[in-house]
């Protein structure tokens, strides 16, 4: 747990977490971006997933949220859904989330972040938005690799937030690889994963 300015985060318990997937999540990412909870949960059960919060400290209120995969095998961690409320955007704490998790899991190699491709949107609005949000990455410290993949149809970009060591452009392939494969049983990854 850590807290900055006015805010704070912590860890979320499963029901919170699933409270929030299956609310805000719906909302804030698209049908073919959100896996089934119950991946989520089996994940979690499994030592190898954490959801965390990040709260006003005023009225400890939701401000934003962090889902990841944890992969102790390479030490590192993959940002799996981040989100800020909608009713507080536009406000930097998104930034100050991102500080915060820096700061909580700084024993970690390393995070590895997918975000949809912008070079594959359909249209001009849509890169725009892809491009803000590659943008507001780089502004906080997150680097972009040549790395590509594509999972159950979306193409992404890797990018990486360096923690306790330096990931090279070298082996982010591995790294995704290895979080995918233990999320998915084989047959799924070989049909839904590839890098590009």
């Amino acid at each position: 747990m850590s807290s900055t300015q006015n805010i704070y985060s912590r860890p979320m318990q499963k029901a919170e977490a699933e409270a929030v997937y299956n609310g805000r999540g719906r909302r804030d990412f698209p049908p073919d971006e959100r896996k089934p909870f119950s991946m989520i949960e089996s994940l979690m059960d499994n030592g190898c997933y954490e959801c965390c919060g990040f709260y006003e400290k005023a009225d400890d209120s939701l401000c934003a949220y962090a889902f990841m995969m944890t992969d102790q095998e390479t030490n590192m961690l993959l940002l799996d859904y981040f989100a800020v409320c909608e009713e507080v955007r536009g406000k930097g704490y998104g930034s100050i989330a991102l500080e915060l998790l820096k700061a909580d899991y700084m024993n970690w190699g390393g995070m590895l972040f997918e975000v949809e491709d912008d070079d594959a949107a359909e249209t001009e609005a849509e890169k725009r938005l892809r491009r803000r949000r590659i943008s507001f990455y780089e502004k906080n410290g997150v680097l972009m690799t040549s790395q590509r993949s594509r999972a159950f149809d979306v193409d992404f970009r890797l990018m990486v937030m360096n923690l306790g060591k330096t990931a090279t452009d070298d082996n982010i392939g591995y790294l995704i690889s290895s979080m995918y494969r233990k999320m998915l049983p084989d047959n799924l990854f070989r049909e839904h994963f590839r890098l590009r």
